[in-house]
């Protein structure tokens, strides 16, 4: 007789499209899929259960499995920090699985930030960075305690952060537009990217249509890239920002190693003026860090955690 085989699925949750997989209790990946946004914030709890529901069945799909041998299942999600978020996320979603008679056992929902921790060194110290369209740092001290910076959403922080540059950005214009600002080339590519003929309907635009302003990022990138000193003067003052996120975690927990850095999320996780700047503040102001690439994607840094249980 066959030795039944047994799996943990980990999936990182994102505002743009989200990641499944399927994991044996050896670490080996033995399926991966994609599914859409499941941001809870943005899509709503329904939405994301339903698409978040679908990844796992498709991952045991795609290798024969039956829910009964799955052991854990463990997703980071965007928007989950709060408790009762992530309570009502994981009923909704074994919910459904009873509904589909597909029932899972040992779920766990986490914040896409806690996943993208264990990623990035695989359960050892060391601090995270995050900057997307939201900002965050995690540390993970020597003694496995786990400290926080930021990450409070865009009114109450998010400095560093693609929503946060882009205000910014609009608030130059702005300032332009009143004769009380530094001309910059900010005014000419944001009417250009949401295709306005003033700044006038730029207030419109984001107010009345709800524009996403974090979409403007590239082009601040850009305006910088082009020596506009108030794009440019921007992306130092936002880069800073994340700089003392880390500076502050250091502080509550000294390092008596030199502590690995990852720097995780769409601005940091590819090569820009910005992520540059990031990179050498860090280095620069705090020598006893080194910045290096995670050791995993995101979705098996859930996986991690899952396995983890076992252990």
């Amino acid at each position: 007789m066959t030795e039944k085989k047994h799996y943990v699925i980990g999936i990182d949750g994102g505002g743009t499209k989200s990641t499944a997989l399927l994991v044996g209790m050896d670490g080996a990946v033995l399926a991966e899929c994609t599914g859409g946004p499941t941001q809870i914030q943005i899509v709503g709890i329904k939405q994301a259960s339903v698409a978040l529901f679908d990844l796992i069945k498709e991952c045991c799909h795609k290798t024969g499995s039956k829910p009964d041998s799955l052991e854990s299942v463990t997703m980071g999600v965007a928007g989950a920090g709060r408790m009762s978020d992530r309570a009502n996320l994981a009923n909704a979603i074994l919910s459904l699985g009873l509904k589909k008679k597909f029932p899972i056992k040992n779920l766990r929902v986490e914040t896409d930030a806690q996943i993208a921790l264990e990623a990035s060194f695989a359960g050892g110290p060391g601090i995270c960075v995050i900057a997307g369209t939201g900002s965050i740092a995690l540390y993970r001290t020597e003694d496995g305690k786990v400290l926080r910076t930021g990450g409070w959403g865009r009114i109450f922080s998010d400095e560093g952060s693609g929503y946060i540059i882009a205000r910014d950005a609009l608030n130059a214009i702005m300032r332009q537009y009143d004769k009380r600002g530094e001309k910059t080339d900010l005014t000419k590519k944001a009417l250009a990217h949401f295709n306005v003929p003033s700044p006038d309907e730029l207030i419109v635009k984001v107010y009345q249509e709800q524009a996403d302003i974090a979409t403007f990022v590239p082009r601040v990138f850009e305006a910088a890239s082009e020596f506009d000193r108030v794009a440019h003067s921007i992306l130092v003052k936002n880069a800073s920002e994340l700089v003392e996120l880390v500076r502050i975690l250091i502080m509550q927990s000294r390092p008596k190693i030199k502590l690995p850095v990852a720097l995780r999320g769409g601005l940091l996780e590819t090569d820009t003026i910005y992520s540059k700047m990031v990179k050498e503040k860090i280095i620069s102001s705090l020598p006893n860090l080194v910045v290096q690439k995670p050791k995993f994607p995101n979705a098996f840094g859930a996986a991690i955690m899952g396995l983890n249980a076992f252990r």
